[in-house]
């Protein structure tokens, strides 16, 4: 059965029993361990905000009938805060810094053609897929925050550092390749159609929230598509056997990073570590 809809919120999409997401694959990918025994997280405040990020650019229309910026409060003991409490969800009232974060990204965002040439095109927010590997015949699914009716999908990722050696660091430590190319796959598994290349909306988190788009080469997507299936499969094996088994137990030789072979620590690698 395949499911493509909008109207699912953030948590029944992360609590949907019988398939696996990207998240999961990373998991896995660790160990079938610490995807089975995962413990359940609860939203931070974090996550508030980040829902609010999302709000902001991709549905600036509802962020703005849903959201209250109040940027010139900083407490909330203050008879303001209380009183916008009373009308309004908690966790959509923003004071101080939290309100000139999220809106100094929608700003930034919004500033960039790019993104924008994307952004102003017909499409949906927030496009939750869910449909059966065709290999496996495990159940699977994605969540897109923006795809263009013309099958163009954005992703926004907060980061430290938006320049091209930074986050391409960061492709490769939070594994952003493996779902370009599942969230596409997972797509065609769904409906037929192929889309385009994932575009990537690095978004900095400090001032002045610089963003750059970017999209990923053949040889990224190579490696995705590698990194998915290896870690798929494993989930299908783990389900059909129900073992979920963590790290190797054999003995292991162990070697130092190279980084930390050679001379003394110079202050440069102090401050690194």
């Amino acid at each position: 059965m395949t499911i493509i809809t909008t109207e699912m919120s953030n948590e029944e999409y992360h609590s949907l029993p019988d398939s696996i997401s990207k998240s999961g694959l990373d998991l896995i990918a660790r160990s079938p361990a610490h995807y089975r025994y995962a413990e359940r997280r609860e939203p931070t405040r974090a996550m508030v905000i980040g829902s609010a990020i999302h709000a902001a650019i991709l549905e600036p229309d509802v962020f703005a009938t849903e959201y209250l910026l109040l940027r010139e409060i900083t407490d909330r003991r203050s008879s303001e805060y209380k009183q916008a409490v009373k009308v309004h969800d908690p966790e959509r009232v923003l004071t101080g810094k939290e309100a000139d974060f999220v809106s100094g990204m929608q700003e930034s965002v919004r500033a960039n053609r790019a993104i924008m040439k994307l952004l102003d095109q017909p499409g949906r927010a927030e496009l939750s897929v869910i449909t059966k590997d065709p290999v496996t015949g495990v159940g699977v699914r994605c969540r897109f925050d923006w795809l263009t009716d013309s099958g163009v999908p954005l992703d926004l990722k907060k980061t430290q550092d938006a320049r091209p050696d930074a986050f391409a660091r960061s492709v490769q430590n939070y594994r952003y390749h493996v779902q370009a190319a599942f969230y596409e796959d997972v797509w065609f598994w769904a409906t037929g159609e192929r889309l385009e290349r994932m575009r990537f909306a690095a978004m900095e988190e400090r001032m002045p929230h610089a963003t750059v788009p970017y999209l990923l080469d053949d040889e990224a997507y190579a490696e995705g598509r590698r990194l998915y299936r290896e870690a798929l499969n494993t989930y299908a094996d783990c389900l059909e056997r129900d073992e979920w088994p963590a790290y190797d137990d054999d003995e292991q030789w162990l070697c130092l990073p190279q980084w930390a072979v050679g001379g003394p620590e110079s202050e440069d690698n102090e401050e690194i570590f």
